[in-house]
């Protein structure tokens, strides 16, 4: 049987709980969050693209200089293969 004290926190943190829900509702708009959630989204999209771009390009200078030749690739590979 849980005495008065458990009994008192655990209703202070279930109050506590619900401040905070209450306070992020009328304070936040779902609107502008889902807003900054998209922009958010798109911008990192735009880094990971960019960054991709670059790592591609960083590693095909690399390639080059120590093998002395270009990179293979898959469109080299696929006009290799002979005709059926």
């Amino acid at each position: 049987m849980p005495d008065r004290r458990d009994v008192v926190v655990e209703q202070l943190d279930q109050l506590r709980t619900d401040f905070g829900a209450l306070w992020s509702a009328l304070t936040k708009d779902p609107k502008k969050e889902a807003r900054k959630e998209r922009t958010w989204t798109i911008f990192v999209g735009i880094l990971g693209a960019a960054a991709a771009m670059g790592s591609r390009r960083a590693a095909t200078r690399a390639w080059n200089i120590l093998t002395g030749e270009k990179p293979p690739t898959p469109q080299q590979q696929q006009q290799k293969r002979p005709a059926a």
